[in-house]
């Protein structure tokens, strides 16, 4: 709390100082100064003195004359009529737009079916792993089924005799093409699986 004290009694003491070194500036700055204000433009006596005749500014015609000490000038008003510009027809013109049909909305897909065995063969187990035991499992990343076949590998060992999509075909239909890939590959088509289970 003393150090707070002593910071605020050493601000105020700098605060005071500046004031006091700022104070003779302030006032010799205050100080009136006079300045010579040019002769204006135009002499009084060449100025133009205007001279309105009666109506000259409230009426259609008149004349105003001003007078500049050596000659006087007149300016006489007139009424100008100003052309009135020729109407043109107007006529509205009425265009069909057709309106477009709306499209119905699409229609929901059907819900997935799911397929599931409680097995308890390899197929079964490795089904479970890959697809949570969901042999009818299409879920749009390029692999289908319970083995999760890509459609490459289906048509290329001999699914299509079964189904065109593998998760269209039964379960046993899919182990038939799963152990067709197995005697080519092995397990290596099931990479994360196959750690899991622990398969060859």
């Amino acid at each position: 709390m003393p150090d707070l004290f002593k910071r605020i009694l050493f601000l105020a003491a700098i605060s005071m100082g500046g004031v006091a070194l700022l104070a003779p500036l302030a006032a010799r700055s205050a100080t009136q100064v006079q300045v010579d204000i040019a002769d204006g433009l135009l002499p009084v006596a060449d100025a133009p003195q205007l001279l309105a005749i009666r109506g000259a500014l409230t009426g259609r015609q008149g004349t105003l004359a001003a007078t500049t000490g050596q000659r006087a000038v007149t300016e006489e008003l007139h009424a100008v009529a100003i052309p009135t510009p020729a109407t043109a027809p107007m006529e509205a013109t009425l265009q069909l737009v057709p309106t477009p049909v709306p499209t119905p909305a699409p229609r929901a897909p059907a819900p997935q079916r799911v397929v599931t065995y409680d097995g308890d063969s390899v197929w079964d187990d490795l089904a479970r792993c890959e697809s949570g035991g969901n042999w009818a499992i299409n879920t749009g990343n390029g692999y289908y089924g319970g083995l999760q076949f890509s459609l490459g590998t289906w048509q290329g060992y001999g699914g299509a005799e079964f189904a065109a999509y593998p998760h269209e075909a039964t379960r046993v239909e899919q182990i038939a093409v799963a152990e067709r890939l197995r005697a080519a590959r092995g397990y290596a088509p099931w990479p994360a699986c196959r750690l899991k289970l622990g398969l060859p």
